[in-house]
């Protein structure tokens, strides 16, 4: 890589241990840092040391073992604010919000192998909540899941399953490989997405994909509704509007397709 030459090796192993800290779903011992990084304990003692006196890092006084921090999850968040998709994107959505207020209108990204919401206006039949981006979505039964995974090439999606697996959330969730990579197929093919009750109970959602400049998905956006609230046969009726704000947006970070330009 171009910056190798000015690479210091305390900064990337530190690097590496908050990419472990944040990854896990457990508070890590000095051990696991070692293993992972292969240094000694000495090492792993003195670059936890400092990254807890930095405020990046807690250490539990009774286990003595090591977690990722707020202000870590404060950067995220504020990372995740800052993106310009989410910033010129939220009128179409505000809009979108207007014609089915009964339903959610949510905006996702994928990145390393995590479906992350980076959006949401929360329909007027739930109670209001503050929204903080980064909420997690299984890539395999959420709508916006299976758009911004519907591309991936093979290989990719065979380790992402292989790494996330295919697990049952409702009666409705597809499990088995083949069903799903059938039905990424056809969300390519209609580009468009649909869970109906595979998350949760009850709940079902429609997406559709947000294109860049090159015509690669960069972003899904969806309406999602509890069924007494919102019947699926009025969210299919959605489907045109969520298109027609989906393509506005793509417009806006350089997408022309005249075949699909209208939607």
């Amino acid at each position: 890589m171009e910056y190798d030459k000015y690479d210091i090796k305390s900064v990337r192993r530190s690097l590496k241990i908050l990419d472990l800290l944040g990854s896990s779903e457990r508070m890590l011992t000095i051990n696991d840092v070692c293993g992972a990084l292969d240094i000694n304990t000495n090492m792993a003692f003195r670059l936890l040391a400092t990254l807890v006196s930095s405020g990046f890092v807690i250490k539990d006084r009774e286990t003595g073992n090591y977690g990722i921090s707020l202000k870590v999850l404060q950067l995220s968040r504020n990372a995740l604010l800052s993106m310009e998709l989410r910033k010129f994107s939220r009128p179409y959505l505000e809009l979108l919000w207007n014609q089915f207020q009964k339903a959610n209108v949510n905006m996702a990204v994928y990145h390393s192998g995590e479906i992350l919401v980076i959006d949401r206006i929360e329909g007027l039949s739930i109670p209001r909540i503050d929204f903080t981006p980064g909420q997690k979505f299984p890539f395999h039964c959420t709508a916006v899941g299976k758009i911004l995974t519907s591309e991936l090439p093979e290989e990719e999606l065979d380790k992402l399953i292989a790494q996330k697996g295919l697990k049952a959330f409702t009666a409705n969730t597809i499990t088995d490989v083949k069903m799903l990579k059938k039905e990424l197929a056809q969300v390519r093919t209609e580009r468009l997405a649909r869970d109906r009750q595979e998350h949760i109970l009850k709940d079902n959602c429609n997406a559709v994909p947000i294109y860049n400049s090159e015509g690669k998905i960069v972003a899904a956006i969806s309406i999602a509704a509890f069924e007494h609230y919102m019947p699926v046969e009025e969210l299919e009726s959605a489907v045109l509007a969520l298109h027609t704000a989906a393509n506005k947006i793509s417009s806006l970070v350089g997408f022309h397709d005249e075949k699909y330009g209208g939607f």
